[in-house]
């Protein structure tokens, strides 16, 4: 089963995450006239997170050992993100926003809370990693801040959550549904990508360790 398992965090998933985005940018372009703007935000950015997860995991690819050693791994190929828990983090994160998309007429603002935190977090977060990457191997050729994840989250993430930020600041919406967003937010952090990581510093398992790193290669 383990074995299984770990077959399906290598490549499997990866294919499903792609697939799934492709279907939904096709339900995006063939609902393009008809939704409302929270729909098209939510949909968009379950198209866009397989295009983000495509960066970070396959071309270039690296970005779990830049994580891993932002969290102060002593071993960035085996945790805190591993294989196991990146599957849990991208395929359910990319679930959630497809069910969101689903249910978006029912809370409008609060999906777009989820848009624009997304993109803002997901901007800060790769330009703080990418920083930290240049600083550690600018004596080794690296001249820029570039890391995997970074120009995605430049585009599109960041340009659906400025349209977030515009919608909201054109609508009216309670302190409530802001709350809900910034719940489902917060929820998906915490139970798809802390917890995991919790478990998996103190597992440490090797089963699901990553192969190679990516990017950084050629910097090691």
């Amino acid at each position: 089963m383990l074995n299984l398992l770990s077959k399906f965090c290598d490549k499997v998933w990866l294919y499903i995450v792609y697939m799934m985005g492709f279907v939904m940018l096709l339900v995006l372009l063939l609902n393009w006239s008809n939704w409302a703007i929270s729909q098209k935000l939510i949909c968009m950015l379950s198209v866009a997170i397989p295009i983000h997860i495509f960066e970070e995991n396959t071309y270039p690819g690296g970005f779990f050992y830049m994580n891993n050693l932002s969290f102060g791994s002593k071993e960035p190929r085996v945790y805190p993100q591993n294989r196991l828990t990146n599957m849990i983090t991208n395929l359910g994160a990319e679930i959630v926003f497809i069910l969101l998309t689903i249910n978006a007429l029912k809370m409008e603002a609060a999906v777009i809370v989820v848009v624009v935190f997304f993109g803002i977090v997901e901007m800060i977060n790769h330009t703080r990693e990418g920083i930290g990457m240049y600083l550690r191997y600018r004596n080794k050729g690296k001249h820029t801040i570039y890391a995997p994840g970074l120009i995605t989250s430049i585009f599109p993430l960041l340009p659906i959550a400025i349209w977030g930020i515009s919608w909201l600041m054109k609508s009216t919406f309670s302190i409530v549904d802001i709350v809900a967003g910034l719940g489902i937010s917060v929820g998906i952090a915490v139970c798809l990508i802390l917890l995991p990581f919790a478990i998996s510093i103190k597992v440490k398992s090797r089963t699901f360790s990553f192969y190679n790193i990516g990017y950084f290669e050629k910097y090691e």
